[in-house]
């Protein structure tokens, strides 16, 4: 069975030229959201979206036959209405989703499971969900078994109006049929994410000498998609552009650490959501190396592209992340195209220029966060982006009842560093608008765009306090020996306000080639710290969950690379048998360099980080 699917095809052109026997369309269209159209009050959707739903709405009425589609989450009504008009057509319609979004958006799923023509599954009657941790990520549609619509766009309306996403509609029915054969794996084997594993490679490599732009088609989950990303980074020569949402590969992050050490040229645009939630980004890692900014949308930078050389495009529905390589099912493509490269650079551009423009000008009104990510019941909780570069003297926030009326309260001087602000004073079930403005040099700014919300009753301890607060809770209820906001004080949890920023005053990346004598002799420089290194082998133990691929016999004063069970089959997928393979042989590993009990090790979850060295 598939493990995963590879197509490198050479299209007739990149732009405005049809295959033999196509009439109408080109072959490749591109198409990017415009969230910044509709500032500051983020008011004037049409533009906002660029004409990316109406291309899709025309796509699906377009259909004659058949429309399949794997989406994470399709909740835009205009589109269920398409959907429904495609039913009066006698059009049939087969959609496979993720289980989470059904049961978070019930009401927009029963409509669709109401279409007569229309047959709805998720990735919860397989045991992917019981024995996996994995996302059906896709956000693909196949319409007619000879058009292909893709990219970072989920079927929402904050995805078509407030975030930066990008979309590719592909006419050619060779490229049709790999996202056919993947559709099928789930839609009819019922295989969703590492069952996909089977120890075999399904490989598909064609060329067609037919014109100028090469498409590369690559699903996962498999080790394939990340090397791709990798390989390429690896071979640039002058300039990388990337506009991403979450980006927590460290394999990935050495390489860009890499490319800059030999002098090539790195941007990038990292969502500020994406950046501040997780702990384990790389992000930090990448601006402290000066690779780009941080975005400043109200919404979020949901794209998964790159632009390298001016001449390469890598997007789809793949975060640089371990489950998005390893565990999600995704798609990833590849184009060589200047003309599309072109495209995805000015979309690049016009996001980073935004982000470097508010981050100089703090009297632009303040953006009011659209997506919130961490949510608590009781608390009415406003996010922000705040001014990085030069700060506003001081924030304002207005409650509202109605869109942009009278203001029912006001906060003020809320403090420049500060990111989000809890109002405890909300009476719950009722629904606020709240907006904000800052004050520079005793000028307020003109007001944000709104953000409304409905307070939910009380539950305790408080959803996602753990997470999100560090307060001056002293009272340790749970007997874990913390006492933060992870314990049963809700009245003390409540009152968490303030910056939550994490610094990183070090880097993270050490480029080049480390010695494996100066990790055993001098372990704590390189502590929790990306290395490369090489040694021999000289023999491979299984215990437990564990494989030990070692450097020495004495594993507890020499380096071992650490290969979990749970991995083994990313290693097979690929022939390799990971308790046998590299024994005797030189390797070249790259890892975060750890110690359990005092022993030095790389801990490795991916075939791609271990490389063999003639």
């Amino acid at each position: 069975m598939k493990k995963f699917a590879l197509s490198v095809i050479v299209l007739a052109s990149s732009i405005g030229c049809s295959l033999p026997g196509h009439s109408g369309g080109k072959l490749i269209e591109v198409y990017f959201t415009d969230p910044l159209a509709g500032l500051p009050h983020m008011d004037k959707p049409s533009a906002q979206a660029n004409g990316v739903d109406a291309a899709l709405i025309a796509l699906i009425d377009s259909a004659q036959k058949t429309i399949d589609a794997a989406l994470y989450r399709l909740t835009y009504q205009p589109i269920i209405t398409a959907l429904q008009r495609a039913c009066t057509r006698g059009i049939s319609v087969r959609i496979v989703t993720d289980q989470s979004s059904v049961e978070e958006f019930s009401s927009e799923y029963n409509r669709l499971q109401s279409l007569p023509c229309l047959i709805l599954k998720t990735d919860a009657s397989a045991d992917a969900r019981e024995h996996f941790d994995h996302t059906m990520h896709h956000k693909f549609a196949i319409i007619d078994s000879s058009i292909i619509w893709t990219g970072s766009l989920n079927w929402a309306d904050r995805e078509l109006f407030f975030d930066a996403n990008n979309a590719l509609v592909i006419r050619d029915e060779r490229i049709a049929q790999l996202f056919t054969t993947e559709f099928n794996e789930m839609f009819l084997k019922d295989r969703f994410g590492q069952q996909k594993y089977d120890g075999k490679v399904f490989t598909q490599l064609r060329t067609y000498a037919a014109g100028s732009a090469t498409i590369g088609v690559y699903f996962t989950p498999s080790g394939a998609p990340q090397k791709i990303v990798r390989d390429a980074i690896r071979n640039a020569k002058k300039s990388i552009q990337i506009a991403m949402f979450y980006f927590t590969d460290d394999l990935i992050m050495a390489e860009l650490a890499a490319a800059q050490a030999r002098g090539v040229q790195i941007d990038a645009v990292w969502d500020f959501r994406g950046w501040e939630r997780f702990e384990d980004s790389e992000i930090d890692d990448a601006l402290h190396l000066g690779m780009g900014v941080v975005d400043a949308l109200p919404g979020l930078v949901h794209n998964k592209f790159a632009v390298i050389d001016d001449t390469l495009v890598i997007t789809g529905s793949t975060n640089w992340s371990d489950s998005g390589f390893f565990s999600n099912d995704e798609n990833l493509l590849v184009i060589e195209s200047s003309e599309i490269a072109a495209q995805f650079s000015r979309h690049f551009e016009r996001l980073k220029r935004d982000a470097l423009e508010y981050d100089r000008t703090p009297t632009l009104p303040p953006r009011v966060t659209v997506r919130h990510y961490n949510t608590q019941d009781v608390l009415a909780r406003i996010e922000w982006r705040p001014h990085l570069g030069r700060p506003v003297d001081f924030y304002e926030l207005c409650r509202a009842r109605e869109s942009f009326g009278p203001c029912e309260r006001v906060y003020s001087q809320i403090p420049a560093n500060h990111r989000y602000f809890i109002d405890e004073s909300v009476q719950l079930g009722q629904r606020w608008l709240y907006r904000m403005r800052g004050s520079v040099d005793g000028q307020l700014t003109d007001w944000s765009n709104e953000f409304a919300l409905t307070v939910q009753a009380p539950s305790c301890p408080i959803a996602g306090a753990r997470e999100e607060c560090d307060c001056d809770d002293t009272i340790d209820n749970d007997g874990d020996r913390s006492t933060d906001c992870d314990d049963l004080d809700c009245k003390a949890a409540t009152k968490c306000l303030g910056p939550q920023w994490r610094e990183n005053t070090r880097e993270r990346v050490v480029v080049g080639l480390t010695a494996r004598e100066a990790l055993e002799t001098h372990p704590e420089r390189y502590l929790e710290k990306l290395v490369t290194t090489e040694f021999t082998v000289v023999t491979t133990t299984v215990s437990g969950s564990v494989i030990r691929v070692q450097s020495d016999r004495d594993f507890a004063n020499h380096l071992s690379v650490i290969i979990f069970r749970s991995y083994e089959p990313r290693f097979r997928g690929l022939g390799i048998d990971p308790a046998s393979f590299y024994t005797k042989k030189k390797i070249r590993v790259t890892g975060e360099f750890s110690q359990y009990q005092g022993q030095p090790q790389i801990i490795v979850r991916s075939p791609w980080q271990i490389e063999l060295v003639p």
